[in-house]
């Protein structure tokens, strides 16, 4: 049994590593995903290797298969895991999605646009009433239209930082 490792068949997770999945799991509920599909995503995320069976996850978060696969029906549809398959292995594995966080941030990114012109809309709604009922709107298409002008240039360097770690070969960042 590796250091550290819980007692118990928890797959050959740690309990550092299982209190990192916790963590990830209550940091990701915070931003709305439900605990559970956390909980997978954060074991994915540091697993190894770094595909895993649904049998797999399902023993080291000791979850029943019915939780797992309600994660699952979340977390693959929105591109942050991946289902694949090994050369010569008929079983379904799953990973972490290459590019996803880089993915769905841009994503969240696009939707800038939108926001702005919505808080614009209601500024054009309210354009004869008084400052402070619409210092709350003012102060949200501000920050959408920073935002929008601003995130090109981020995305930009964002890509040449990426570039410059792929020619290094430097994988940490």
């Amino acid at each position: 049994m590796e250091e550290n490792e819980v007692p118990g068949g928890r797959g050959g997770a740690t309990a550092a590593e299982l209190h990192y999945v916790e963590e990830v799991a209550l940091g990701l509920e915070r931003q709305g995903l439900f605990r559970m599909a956390g909980r997978v995503l954060g074991w994915l995320l540091i697993c190894d290797p770094p595909e895993q069976t649904f049998g797999q996850i399902a023993e080291v978060l000791q979850a029943s298969k019915g939780s797992i696969s309600g994660a699952m029906k979340f977390l693959v549809p929105s591109g942050l895991v991946e289902q694949i398959s090994l050369p010569g292995d008929r079983r379904s594995y799953y990973r972490c999605r290459p590019g996803a966080w880089t993915d769905m941030a841009r994503d969240q990114s696009r939707q800038y646009e939108g926001f702005r012109k919505l808080a614009q809309r209601g500024l054009e709604l309210l354009a004869d009433a008084p400052a402070d009922r619409r210092e709350r709107l003012q102060g949200m298409h501000d920050l959408y239209a920073w935002l929008e002008r601003e995130m090109p240039a981020l995305w930009e360097r964002w890509r040449r930082e990426q570039q410059e770690r792929e020619t290094r070969g430097d994988s940490n960042g």
